[in-house]
């Protein structure tokens, strides 16, 4: 039996939801939305073996990265699926290439095949992930300044509150996002103007996504907002966070709104990753990660 790859679209999003509830992985990529959300721009597929998650990128040279197997029970179910995916590369006629792959991956490939694979991590890929009771709290010495940023946001807008994304609010916040694009001149930025879209998706189809998301308003309307889903039982993943800069406080006080109201079921926080964007660098550490998880690719050594 070969491994038999789709496109992934918003009808796979019960099936892959089912699939990730055993997920113990802690990476971005993982959740329902990203997988479909993001499908067109990073050109993968899935296909599922042995009841585990494979991911395969294509990239504009043709050459495919797989995903180390996903949402495994046990190390033995993984090694069964990975000998798997050798042989699709076998098939295919092209060299063995893995992505996403993790520390505690590549010490599992590595046991299972001693020195035949090397891994290249990659800076701009490796997620922030936060403990979700600081990001709560705010607590010592180095989040003071987050905290003042709040306080002047309470004080500066005393009628604020914090709205959980709904049927009936996700019209308006659909709104502030084209307002926050028009802002930040989204339509120059090819990058921008794709996630605008993706935004503009997830909004959309935040249930069928699995998504859940909340929305910051002051008397002038909504001011910030913020999506995602959970990657494990353990880790939820914040894909999206729009706030106007103009307002003090906003992208602090929907941070911590949002995981004060809906993600106290959760150890950690995943932020994603920077790209190496040095501004948005800054901004992620400035919270102080408590992990910060590295990926990287896998390949074979070179004989000699």
């Amino acid at each position: 039996m070969t491994l038999d790859f789709k496109k992934q679209t918003l009808e796979d999003s019960d099936q892959l939801w089912k699939l990730l509830q055993n997920n113990r992985q802690q990476g971005c990529e993982f959740s329902v939305s990203n997988l479909i959300l993001w499908s067109d721009f990073y050109h993968t597929e899935y296909a599922v073996f042995n009841d585990l998650l494979i991911i395969k990128q294509t990239d504009e040279d043709g050459s495919i990265r797989l995903s180390f197997p996903i949402a495994a029970r046990e190390e033995q179910e993984e090694q069964e699926v990975f000998v798997q995916e050798l042989e699709y590369f076998q098939e295919i006629g092209q060299a063995p290439v893995f992505g996403l792959i993790t520390p505690a991956m590549f010490k599992r490939i590595d046991r299972w095949f001693p020195d035949r694979f090397q891994i290249e991590y990659h800076r701009d890929w490796a997620d922030y992930i936060y403990d979700r009771a600081k990001l709560t709290t705010l607590s010592g010495k180095k989040l003071h300044g987050k905290r003042n940023h709040i306080k002047r946001f309470m004080e500066q807008h005393p009628e604020w509150r914090y709205e959980s994304l709904t049927e009936e609010n996700v019209a308006e916040c659909i709104e502030m996002a084209k307002e926050w694009c028009r802002l930040n001149c989204c339509q120059e930025d090819d990058e921008k103007e794709e996630e605008a879209h993706l935004v503009n998706r997830a909004l959309r189809n935040f249930r069928q996504l699995h998504m859940k998301g909340g929305i910051l308003r002051i008397q002038e309307g909504i001011i910030a907002f913020t999506l995602g889903a959970a990657i494990s039982d353990d880790t939820f993943d914040v894909s999206f966070e729009k706030a106007f800069s103009s307002i003090q406080g906003a992208y602090p006080m929907i941070n911590q709104q949002f995981v004060l109201h809906e993600l106290q079921d959760y150890v950690y926080v995943n932020r994603e990753e920077d790209l190496g964007i040095e501004g948005l660098r800054k901004a992620k550490l400035s919270y102080y990660p408590a992990i910060l998880l590295e990926k990287g690719i896998v390949r074979e050594r070179l004989e000699g």
